[in-house]
């Protein structure tokens, strides 16, 4: 099945995938973790001892508007992401989605594994893969991202942001600045310098596409872990300890951008621990 979708009020969320079915080394992922304390969460592990992992994209229709929320990886061509399986253009096809019905794409973070799909290359450069988007982006993590010594050492930079700008299709935002009446910033800072997750809010009804606020639902119950990738550690521990008890107090729905497929569900208490519950789709 090419996604799978869940209603919160007006606004419809898919999730589609990029790559197929992946698995993680939670050694790799939580390099500081212990046997001992992984022991508690072996539910998650599969036979050979790995997390299930997903690589998309959130595909949004909210106020007459088709939003993709990141791109995924892409067709990354150079080691260490080689993925020539990447297939995010194509299961969305399989929704009956085109590049050119996309109106809206908006960016958690600028990580390779969130803007993959962003470009296509054409001849010797790159062009817009959704051609009628404009590409939501932060200007902070623009900033950050498109600096020098950034743009010297991540490839992905030159072949999947800048080129946006170059084709004027790059709109700069603010938290403070709605995407649609439904769809709003909600920072969280840390695993990137101006990281933000998004807040859908619709007819009384709230999810929180949190990105890579935490890259596995074990992360709702071990706040303190963090991955190899968090730029800031501390405020990343920070952001997903705001998140998760807001998850769990208000009852919102959390859609993790890894998270096991269909990565949506519910973070709950249970017997004094903090647990995620994936939630039934469509």
């Amino acid at each position: 099945m090419p996604g799978d979708t869940m209603k919160v009020g007006n606004v419809t969320l898919t999730m589609v995938k990029d790559l197929p079915a992946m698995r993680g080394d939670p050694k790799y992922m939580y390099a500081d973790v212990t046997q001992e304390q992984l022991e508690p969460h072996k539910e998650w592990f599969n036979e050979r001892g790995l997390l299930d992992v997903t690589i998309g994209s959130l595909l949004v229709r909210s106020a007459g508007k088709t939003i993709l929320i990141d791109t995924g990886i892409g067709k990354q061509e150079r080691p260490p992401f080689r993925t020539e399986r990447a297939d995010l253009v194509g299961n969305l096809a399989a929704l009956g989605v085109r590049p050119e019905d996309v109106d809206l794409v908006v960016t958690t973070h600028l990580h390779v594994d969130h803007v993959g799909w962003n470009t296509l290359k054409q001849g010797e450069g790159y062009v817009p893969t959704f051609p009628r988007a404009r590409y939501l982006i932060q200007q902070k993590e623009w900033d950050y991202f498109t600096a020098p010594e950034q743009r010297e050492k991540l490839i992905y930079v030159s072949e999947n942001v800048l080129p946006l700008a170059e084709a004027g299709v790059v709109e700069f935002m603010t938290h403070e600045k709605p995407i649609t009446p439904d769809l709003t910033y909600f920072p969280t800072p840390g695993h990137t310098p101006d990281h933000c997750s998004i807040l859908v809010q619709s007819q009384g009804e709230r999810a929180l596409i949190i990105g890579d606020v935490a890259h596995h639902p074990i992360q709702m119950t071990e706040t303190d872990w963090h991955v190899n990738a968090d730029i800031d550690k501390a405020k990343a521990v920070e952001s997903r300890k705001m998140v998760a008890e807001k998850l769990e107090r208000e009852g919102i729905l959390a859609i993790g951008g890894h998270w096991p497929f269909p990565c949506m569900g519910r973070v709950l208490r249970i017997k004094d621990r903090r647990i995620f519950q994936a939630a039934t789709v469509e």
